[in-house]
């Protein structure tokens, strides 16, 4: 394809090429870079503004048509390629991401497993601590606490 457009790109700028030189050789120089029994009166330059009016319509016609194949061959290439990535998506994608489930479901298991076995009783035996601390320190200054109230109530 890269080919193919490059073949097509140089076969235009030469054309554009020997139709500079054209000019250039007709309007300074004034001789003509085609002779004239080889070309016919009908292929001659235009004469008139309607004739490059019509020329150049010519012209654009060809190149709008060259858009539009241009844009034709664009949108095909744009479907197939999201139909690749549709593929893709699909092979490669879809596993992926049951994998990772699977993976956060083990792990979500193990963290139920390490809280229960070993987290647990930790907060158990934490939890029994702070009782005995709370119960000791609440016997411990009961003293105190009866004192203030009598100092309150009078």
């Amino acid at each position: 394809m890269r080919f193919l457009v490059t073949v097509l790109c140089a076969a235009v700028l030469l054309f554009v090429l020997y139709l500079l030189v054209g000019v250039i050789v007709d309007g300074y120089a004034g001789g003509n870079i085609v002779p004239d029994r080889a070309v016919p009166d009908a292929w001659a330059a235009p004469d008139s503004w309607s004739e490059w009016r019509d020329v150049v319509i010519v012209v654009l016609g060809l190149l709008w048509i060259l858009a539009g194949l241009l844009a034709v061959i664009l949108l095909a290439a744009l479907i197939v390629v999201a139909f690749a990535v549709r593929r893709l998506v699909k092979e490669n994608a879809a596993p992926a991401l049951d994998s990772l489930k699977d993976s956060l479901d083990n792990l979500r298991g193990t963290t139920e497993f390490v809280g229960e076995t070993a987290v647990s009783p930790i907060i158990r035996m934490y939890s029994v601590v702070k009782g005995v601390r709370t119960g000791v320190s609440a016997v411990t200054h009961l003293p105190d606490r009866v004192r203030r109230r009598k100092k309150g109530k009078k």
